[in-house]
């Protein structure tokens, strides 16, 4: 492959990440976490979704870069970011935090609730009753809008997290990351020779309804409208081809089209 990124992580051993859909290699490595795809082609999506994420409103967002990973003379693709941790901070999942207070699930909570208004809302003031978190439903209507545009189908409750300060206890919010099962990129679910229309029709969303619509609208109806777009047709055509040397033709043509056909559908949120 030309015009690479490569690195030699060794034996570095492997720290698997979970999500609902299995475990995806990861290793640390001088201040970055590496992720090996898994199921078709997450490093993809996690660097397209990244770099267009820095075309919208959002800030507080972790930047991915695909890269080719040796390990054991085998090699990956896959992709990595900086550690944005400190070393006196600690991630708390929404799962984690929620179980601490409750000693159960938030998803078996949630039943609780017929309506997603209802169940948003509900987390809404659990988090901020708990880390003293004032925008938490603002920042919470911006991520369900961004895995509804990417249809990002692993937003469950241990891909929502916050930061505890361990001096002071103080928590803040996460910057947004796991986007790597966004744009049918689980290739087992959703092949590259199936018609890309049907497969979309078919992603489900997490963590308070399977359609993502429903999610977006009750969100907004409380919070209004958080994300702000800014890119345009030519902008996703031009970011998705910058990562040709390491993906398929067929995935950065899949890729582009799911765009191009997300960008339609959420037009009023373009600016």
């Amino acid at each position: 492959m030309k015009n690479t990124k490569v690195i030699n992580i060794g034996s570095v051993a492997s720290n698997s990440g979970s999500s609902s859909k299995g475990n995806q290699p990861k290793w640390y490595d001088d201040g970055f976490w590496y992720k090996a795809d898994h199921m078709g082609y997450e490093g993809l999506s996690e660097a397209v979704v990244s770099e267009l994420i820095k075309k919208t409103n959002v800030s507080n967002f972790i930047d991915y870069d695909p890269i080719i990973i040796i390990r054991s003379d085998k090699e990956n693709v896959g992709c990595r970011c900086k550690n944005f941790k400190k070393p006196n901070e600690t991630i708390i999942t929404l799962e984690r935090l929620f179980r601490a207070y409750n000693g159960q699930s938030l998803a078996t909570e949630l039943l609780n609730y017929s309506e997603v208004k209802d169940k948003i809302k509900f987390t809404v003031d659990f988090v901020e009753r708990h880390t003293g978190i004032k925008n938490f439903g603002e920042y919470l209507t911006a991520m369900l809008e961004l895995d509804a545009f990417f249809l990002n189908e692993d937003r469950h409750t241990n891909n929502i997290a916050f930061i505890r300060d361990d001096d002071t206890d103080k928590f803040s919010l996460c910057p947004y990351f796991d986007f790597g099962l966004s744009l049918l990129s689980d290739t087992n679910d959703y092949p590259l020779d199936c018609d890309v229309y049907e497969s979309m029709s078919r992603v489900k969303g997490k963590p308070f309804d399977n359609d993502f619509d429903l999610q977006v609208d009750a969100a907004e109806e409380l919070y209004s409208i958080q994300l702000k777009i800014k890119f345009n047709d030519a902008d996703i055509i031009k970011t998705v081809e910058k990562y040709k040397d390491y993906y398929s033709k067929e995935a950065i043509n899949r890729v582009t089209d799911i765009l191009l056909a997300r960008k339609r559908k959420f037009n009023y949120l373009t600016i």
